[in-house]
């Protein structure tokens, strides 16, 4: 197999990764550049392959990579996920009509997951589920609070109405 011809001078290459791996914090990104340093110090790709948890063709490729494009290309970049359904500003809208706390005003008797997910359906046409309805509650800063229906303790004067829930259960006070 023929030797690789650099782009970047090699004793170059190998000072910047030298100083790079005593400065970096992160871990997979000194993994790479403390391997593509070895294969610049003279070791084979497939010597180095036997030692670590890496392929050949992995070694081989980061190799190429930090010559071409310097080492910086080798950092991993941030995953972005699947974008949102709804914009920043129909989220922000969302937050502004749950702090009014009205929820009569929309058609609901309470803010809850199912009610959420109909708003949004409703006035923007996005289908959100129940459960993706009470993270959104959670990311924009709100708990949930269950309706008491059991009488009061600190309340003076509702003792026959838990003696009677007690028995009778809830239903019954009613």
């Amino acid at each position: 197999m023929p030797a690789r011809v650099y782009k970047t001078d090699k004793e170059q290459l190998l000072a910047e990764g030298k100083l790079i791996v005593s400065s970096t914090d992160d871990a997979k990104f000194q993994h790479k550049v403390e391997l593509v340093n070895l294969v610049l110090s003279g070791m084979t790709p497939s010597a180095l392959s036997e030692f670590v948890c890496e392929s050949k063709n992995t070694i081989t490729l980061w190799v190429k990579t930090a010559d071409e494009k310097g080492f910086d290309a080798l950092r991993t970049k941030k995953q972005t996920g699947r974008p949102s359904k709804l914009s920043a500003e129909n989220i922000a809208s969302i937050k502004s009509v749950l702090e009014e706390d009205n929820p009569k005003k929309y058609g609901f008797n309470v803010w809850d997951g199912p009610a959420l997910s109909a708003y949004i359906s409703r006035e923007y046409g996005v289908f959100l589920c129940v459960r993706q309805c009470q993270r959104m509650f959670h990311s924009l800063g709100f708990s949930l609070v269950r309706p008491q229906t059991f009488p009061s303790k600190t309340k003076k004067g509702l003792e026959e109405e838990r003696e009677a829930f007690k028995k009778n259960g809830r239903n019954k006070l009613r």
